[in-house]
Order: structure tokens, then sequence, then C-alpha cells
């Protein structure tokens, strides 16, 4: 900056010796003193002017030509930083699978005697075997019901909420209650009696948005 506004300083020092050494020679010459007076006061205003107009210029190319301040580079940083990643997902339970994964096409249930869609995973348990959240979340909700026994609700970030029914016990959480994935909720109960032809097991749903979800497909790997 300093190197910028010693070049036009330097410039504006050899005019005002030039305006001085012509006043001098219009003294001696046939203008009266006070006509040169006013001559020379008016060249230097002109040069004042000129001057300050050109470092004018100067620091308004130079305030746009500045870097930001480094907590404005941050803040732009910050705002581009990815969102946060989705939910990690984990297998409730490990068994084998018993009962189908079938949201849009009709299987038959022994228990019911009919045809119905199965948007679900039953997975076989030794009763009292842990029972574990599939992923971070929040107890949202947690009932007896008749058909379906104890049942468990968790939120989850994306709008992921997974169910378990059929558990043994509904006091290790409780709605409000924050869980990670991997942690013991429950186990395994003697099972639901809307699937009491089927040997103990936890019945187990996904839905993000209220939409049924294969959590196969999200944990990228075979059932246990």
């Amino acid at each position: 900056m300093l190197e910028k506004l010693k070049k036009p300083l330097d410039r504006g020092r050899a005019l005002a010796s030039r305006l001085y050494a012509w006043a001098r020679r219009a003294l001696r010459g046939r203008l009266g003193f006070y006509a040169a007076l006013a001559l020379l006061l008016t060249l230097l205003g002109l040069a004042s002017h000129a001057y300050r107009e050109r470092s004018a210029e100067r620091a308004r190319a130079d305030a746009v030509d500045a870097p930001k301040p480094v907590a404005a580079m941050r803040q732009s940083e910050s705002a581009s930083e990815p969102e946060a990643d989705a939910p990690k997902w984990v297998w409730p339970l490990e068994g084998e699978i018993i009962g189908a994964y079938s949201p849009g096409e009709p299987v038959w249930s022994d228990t019911l005697g009919q045809w119905q869609n199965h948007p679900a995973l039953d997975i076989a348990g030794t009763p009292g075997e842990a029972v574990f959240a599939c992923a971070d979340g929040t107890v949202s909700d947690a009932w007896s019901d008749r058909l379906w026994g104890n049942v468990i609700v968790i939120a989850h970030e994306d709008g992921y909420a997974s169910t378990y029914a059929g558990v043994n016990t509904l006091k290790l959480v409780s709605p409000g209650d924050a869980v990670a994935a991997g942690d013991v909720i429950s186990a395994v109960g003697a099972g639901a009696e809307s699937e009491a032809e089927l040997p103990a097991h936890l019945h187990f749903e996904l839905k993000r948005d209220g939409e049924s979800v294969d959590i196969r497909d999200l944990i990228g790997k075979p059932a246990p």
C-alpha cells in the first residue's frame, strides 16, 4: 500500500516545484504579484484535488482486492460442509429369518389362516435373548398389545422409525430415552399372538416417512 501511494506523492511534489518555479518567473515578468499568487493557489488546489481523487481510487481498488477476514472465510466454509451422515445400522437380533419381508406381495399366515402383506422381518431367537436398537435414536413409544405383545418404537434421523414387536419387557427403555445403535432395549419374548404359529422370534419393522424399508438394503449384508 505504501509503495502505491509513494509514486503519486513524488509526482505531486515535482508538479509543485514546477508551479513554484513558474510563479517566480511570472512575478519577474508582466503579471502582478497578486495575480500570480492567485493563479499559483488555483493550480495548487487543482493538483491537490487530482492527487486525492487518485488516492481514493487506489484505496477502493485495494479494498476490492483485499482478502476476506478469517471469520468470513470460516463461515463460508461451514456453509458448504456436507450434511450429517445418515444413521448407522446394526441388526436388532442375530438369528434366522423365519418370516419374509414382503410389503407388496401377500404371504400366507398359518396363525391367521389368510394371505396378507408382511412389511417386516421375523427373526428367530431364544426367549430372553437380547434385542438391540438398530440405530441411534429416541424411544418414541412403548405399549403392550394383545395381538403383538410388547412393542417398542424408536425414531431415528432422516425420517426413519423402527418397531420391535413381541419383546418380553418394556422396563429397559421408556419413551423419551435416547439410545445408541447396539444398545439393549429388550429381549425376545414368547412371540406375538398374531404370529403364534411361529417359534420365538422378533417381529421387526423399519419405515422411512411412513414407507416400509428393508433393513438389509441399509446394512448392505445378508441377514444373520
